[in-house]
């Protein structure tokens, strides 16, 4: 039964994503085009237009991933769906394992405009002598070495991604709280409050964990590599990103999705 829901939640939530991909394709290469001109500031104007619509692919993923949760369990098409021989745990699996399957797609869409400023700016530096020029130069030089800096992508695409879901995983339970019988009247209130108190509470509790436990990815010019020491006690480095708050929000989120699946089984309220 899990793979038929699954099955289906990708092809209710396709057209929606399809689109997306649709659009980010279109305005990267009609954006794109500009880079041909020999213009240093429409090029940089170009660059940064590219660099917004990276941005905005993944965000306008997110709000659909959202968007199709409420509308499928607390919307009118909710009444279908909760009446499906079905336990609400598992509908909940199927959103989740389709919600994270859209999210890495909008990464990776997200990609394709990065791509084309990094190539560019890696094909036209050594041609450009103005002052746009040399701020690329300038970019480029301040950058690991290409292993490196390969490695430190990948990392950090994971560790961005897994934040984005445990996001999400934070925000399923917000809005199913706030369609129980005791808030449904006032459910955007309390949702966003639930989301926020919960997103307070976890990063402190983060912090402290950090400092307790200290965890980081650390990149350096010429290597990157995990460390258990203190971001104060590691030499110099391009960066330093702490992962053990990434680590104590991700078990959260799953606590929290597992009291998500029990609330919509028990205790949630369609309207």
């Amino acid at each position: 039964m899990l793979g038929k829901l699954i099955k289906h939640e990708i092809r209710h939530s396709a057209r929606y994503h399809l689109t997306i991909m649709l659009a980010t394709l279109v305005v990267t290469g009609i954006v794109g085009l500009s880079l041909l001109t020999d213009s240093a500031i429409l090029s940089a104007l170009t660059c940064i237009a590219l660099f917004v619509t990276g941005i905005a692919t993944v965000v306008v993923t997110l709000v659909s991933v959202i968007k199709n949760f409420y509308d499928t369990i607390y919307g009118r098409q909710g009444y279908l769906t909760l009446t499906l021989p079905v336990k609400g745990s598992t509908i909940l699996l199927s959103k989740v394992l389709v919600s994270f399957l859209w999210i890495i797609v909008g990464f990776l869409m997200m990609l394709v405009p990065y791509l084309l400023i990094f190539f560019y700016a890696k094909i036209k530096t050594s041609a450009l002598t103005d002052m746009f020029g040399d701020m690329l130069k300038g970019i480029l030089s301040m950058l690991p070495e290409n292993e490196v800096l390969i490695l430190f992508l990948i990392v950090m695409a994971i560790l961005i991604i897994a934040q984005i879901l445990t996001y999400v995983g934070y925000v399923y339970f917000s809005v199913t709280v706030a369609n129980t019988r005791l808030f449904h009247n006032h459910p955007k209130l309390f949702g966003g409050l639930t989301f926020f108190g919960i997103m307070v509470a976890v990063s402190q509790l983060g912090n402290i964990i950090g400092e307790i436990l200290p965890f980081s990815f650390v990149v350096t010019y010429n290597d990157a590599f995990f460390s258990f020491q203190k971001a104060t006690e590691i030499p110099a480095a391009f960066i330093i990103y702490p992962i053990g708050g990434t680590l104590f929000s991700m078990l959260v989120a799953v606590g929290l999705l597992g009291l998500t699946g029990y609330v919509i089984e028990n205790k949630v309220n369609v309207k």
